[in-house]
Order: C-alpha cells, then structure tokens, then sequence
C-alpha cells in the first residue's frame, strides 16, 4: 500500500485569499454551469418553444433530481473518501475508490435510462403531464434520461477535480458544457426549429464533450487523481460512499419530492403558468445561490483532508474562512439579485411587466431571494459535516429540512395564503431549517475544535472512515 508523504494541494496551509483563490475556479465553474443550465432549459424553451414546453420538461424535474441524487451520491460521497485517504498518505486507495466508483455509477446510470425509457409514459402522467404536455415530455425522457450513465459520469469527475488539485479542469468543463448547449440551441432550436427535440439534443451533446475531457484528464498519471486497478472491493466501496454521501442523497431526492409537490400545487391553484413562473424564479435564485455554493463544493475536500489528518488547528482555520465566505458573500449575492431581478425576468418573459405571468414571477422571486443566506447556510452545514466524516449528523439536518420542515410549509402555506404560499414556503422552511443547523454547528463545537475551548474530541477518538470498511 503506498503511504508515502505527498504535497497534495488540498493539504496547503490557506489563508482566507488563498482560499477564495483556489475556490475561484469552482465558482466559476457553478454559476458558469447554473448560467448555461438556465440559457438552455429556460431562455431558449421559453422564449422560441413557449411557456407549454417548458412546462412539460420542467414537470420532469422529479426526475432529473432522482438522477442527480445519484450522482450526489456517488460524486460527494467518494470525493471525500478519497480527501480522507490523502490526508493520512494512502494515495493508492484514493485513486482505487475513485475508479471503483466511476464504474459503479455508470452501472447504476445504465439502470435508470432502461427504466425511464421502458416506463416514460407512466411515469410522464404521474408527474402530471396532460394530453397537450406529454408529447413534449416524452422526446425529453427518452432523449436527456437515455443519457444518465454520462450524466452520473461527469458528476464525479466534476467533484474530484478539487480533490485532485485542479479546481481549475472543473471551470474547462463548465464552459465547454455551456458553450456546446448554447451552440446547438442557437442552431437547433433557433434556426431549425426542432423544439424541445433540440434542446434535448444540446443538453446530451454537452455532457458527452466534458465525459471525454474528464476521461482523458483521469487518464494521466501526472495528475493527483487518475485510473487505477480497482483491486475489486466494489461492495465496500459503494457501502462505504453511501454512509459518506447519505445526507447529499437524500438532499437531491428531498428536491425530486417538494419538486413533484410544488408542481402539483401550482397546477391546482394557478395552472401551467404557475409552473414556468416557478422555473424561472428557480433558475434565477439557483444562478445566484451558485457561487456560493460553489466554494462550499471546492473547500469540501480541504476539510475532509484536514480532518484526515488530524490537524486541528488548520482545520479550525479553513472553518473559520468557510463560514466568513458564506456570511457576506450570501448577503452580497442577496442584494445583487433583489436589484436585477426585473430585467432577469425580462430575459426569460420579454419586456412587458404587465402581463400575469410577469407580476408573478416578479413577486415570488422577490420573496425567494430572501432565502439565499438561509439556503446557502444548510448547505454548508451539511457539506461541512460530511467532509468532518459525521454523516449522520449531515442526514439529521437533511432529512429535517427538506421532508419535515419543508414539506410542512409546503402544504401549511398554500393553505393559509394561497398562490402567495407557495412563494413563502421556500424562505420560511429555509430560514427554520439554517437555525436548526445553527444549533448543530454550536453543539459539534467541541467535538472538531472550532470552539473556544479548541477542544476535538471526536477528532481524537473517532476511527477515521475507511473506504474499505
């Protein structure tokens, strides 16, 4: 087993600006891929398809977050494992639980497409797909889900690009990613007026460009992370990334449930408007919650590799900048987004504020961007409780945020206040569920030596996770 001492660069001694230096490239990479994300399932759709077929592949939303739940999986879960091993010097087991993994989600990826294509119509009006949506739906599903063992592909390899150093190929892909969509919507949907056949075309083509680059770049030897021998273990593996990636898991599933519940309450109250507004008003908040959320992605596997290690001072260090980001970068990001969301929206719905669908997508943005710094706040939380090897406390937070909290604004709100619930219930569950992780910060203080007292006790006593047990 090689344990020889190596100078990872996620075990650098980082200042708050080197920090945000070699995060920069994975915020970049975030906003960069929410950005394009939005050009091409919401501007395109919206502005050359119509308001119907937006409204027909965001019905499928349930569905993507299924995929990418996955992927969360899969991608947070191992990445961390692998930082983990880095920080105690067994570099040849990091590489091995990263190529056991890549094999593993292809696996499972190959499992969803067969269900989706064998099960789409089913499933299509289960989420609500009516006679004049589901024609649209099904092109989507049998085009975009034909492609999830890619899609879960390019998920991990986006996550250990941090790990392996190089935050950097992350931002490469983004763009590459970005610029094919936009590239083949401009061609297919603009001037050949394919529809949602074209953006679902746009949307394969681009993953399937970063699913080679990433190949290629975990091909090298040169480079921190790349291919090797398995060395078989695929169960341990996969036991050992789940109990790691739980709380990521159940945090991208929570979003195929409130997604499918929000759905089916805008249907009920306001109809198919109701259900683009709302994909919009989520594209804009995500674009903005990106680079936040970004840093936290990046800064993830310099925690889990501290922790690996042992060094509680510079563990306490990386925290401290952790949450200095988050604070006034989410408050930044707030302010900018409350200023521009009128000529936001008119992107998405043209120039004219006075139509219904305009005034309401105005308001609930308004209400929603509210909740960044609250949104912004779990997430990190929970990010920062997987990287320290505590997933079970990371599932406590998820589970009661997304199926407990937000559920129950989900279908208290509505009921009090309407249409305008519906906006209300995604800040206020936000806000309920950040005091929650607030208090779980506060009471885990001493346990990782951000405390006062600097005092780790589970540092010192807790076995660190291996990828083999």
């Amino acid at each position: 087993m090689e344990k020889t001492k190596t100078n990872n660069r996620i075990g650098q001694d980082f200042t708050l600006m080197q920090l945000i230096r070699f995060a920069l490239p994975a915020i970049l990479t975030n906003l960069c891929a929410q950005l394009f994300k939005s050009l091409d399932d919401g501007l395109f759709v919206s502005r050359f398809v119509g308001p119907d077929a937006l409204a027909s592949i965001s019905l499928l939303g349930p569905i993507n977050c299924i995929i990418m739940s996955f992927a969360q999986l899969f991608s947070v879960g191992a990445s961390t494992i692998s930082a983990q091993k880095m920080g105690i010097n067994d570099q040849q087991e990091a590489k091995r639980v990263f190529s056991r993994i890549c094999i593993i989600g292809v696996g499972v990826g190959v499992l969803i497409a067969v269900l989706m294509n064998v099960f789409c119509d089913p499933v299509c009006r289960f989420l609500g797909a009516d006679d004049a949506l589901i024609a649209n739906s099904r092109i989507y599903v049998r085009i975009v889900h034909t492609n999830a063992p890619v899609n879960i592909l390019v998920a991990i390899f986006s996550a250990y690009y941090a790990t392996a150093g190089r935050p950097d190929m992350g931002l490469v892909c983004s763009i590459l990613n970005g610029a094919m969509n936009i590239i083949f919507d401009i061609i297919f949907i603009a001037m050949m007026d394919m529809g949602v056949i074209g953006s679902s075309l746009s949307t394969i083509f681009g993953e399937i460009a970063v699913a080679l680059v990433g190949l290629f770049f975990y091909t090298r030897k040169k480079n921190e992370i790349y291919f090797v021998k398995p060395e078989k273990e695929y169960k341990n593996t996969f036991l050992a990334t789940w109990k790691s990636g739980f709380s990521q898991f159940i945090n991208s599933l929570s979003f195929s449930v409130t997604g499918f519940t929000t759905n089916h309450i805008l249907l009920s109250v306001i109809g198919s408007d109701g259900v683009s507004a709302n994909t919009v008003i989520n594209d804009i908040r995500i674009i903005f919650n990106s680079a936040i959320v970004g840093f936290i992605t990046c800064v993830g596997p310099v925690i889990a590799y501290n922790y690996g290690s042992r060094n509680v001072e510079r563990l306490r260090k990386i925290l401290t900048h952790y949450f200095k980001f988050w604070l006034f970068g989410s408050l930044i990001v707030t302010f900018i987004g409350l200023f521009l969301r009128q000529p936001l929206i008119s992107i998405f719905f043209g120039s004219d504020t006075t139509t219904d669908l305009y005034k309401m997508t105005h308001l609930g943005l308004s209400i929603e961007m509210i909740a960044v710094l609250f949104s912004c706040g779990c997430i990190l939380v929970m990010r920062m409780f997987v990287a320290l090897g505590s997933p079970k406390t990371a599932s406590v937070l998820t589970v009661s945020r997304n199926f407990i909290i937000r559920m129950s604004m989900l279908l208290l709100l509505p009921w009090l206040f309407d249409d305008l619930g519906v906006w209300l219930a995604f800040p206020v569950s936000e806000a309920i569920s950040c005091m929650v992780g607030a208090v779980i910060v506060i009471r885990n203080a001493d346990n990782y030596g951000y405390g006062k007292s600097g005092t780790a006790l589970r540092m010192m006593d807790e076995p660190l996770i291996k990828a083999d047990a």
